[in-house]
């Protein structure tokens, strides 16, 4: 539960709120989901303008207890993936 009117909350943080992760026990701390800003030679490269040859940054999601990584270029694109690969596996 977010400490501000759900109104408030940046659409990025609603999203992650609503994905189904699961809960943890009360009064305990644990990784439901980790999100990196990272950068890399030609990393990413996915708009027709950026110049192949170059630094480019985006976002790596992680869930290691599901065994999920993706990474993306733009954080809402990143979101997105994550909460498809999370979906995939609670149909396996």
């Amino acid at each position: 539960m977010a400490n501000k009117d759900w109104n408030k909350l940046w659409k990025a943080d609603q999203f992650i709120r609503r994905l189904p992760l699961d809960s943890c026990p009360e009064g305990h701390k644990v990784v439901l989901m980790k999100i990196e800003f990272i950068r890399g030679f030609e990393l990413f490269n996915t708009r027709p303008y950026h110049n192949y040859e170059d630094w480019g940054d985006g976002y790596r999601i992680s869930d290691p207890e599901r065994k999920i990584v993706v990474e993306a270029e733009d954080l809402d694109d990143a979101l997105r993936f994550f909460e498809k690969k999370l979906k995939e596996k609670s149909n396996e």
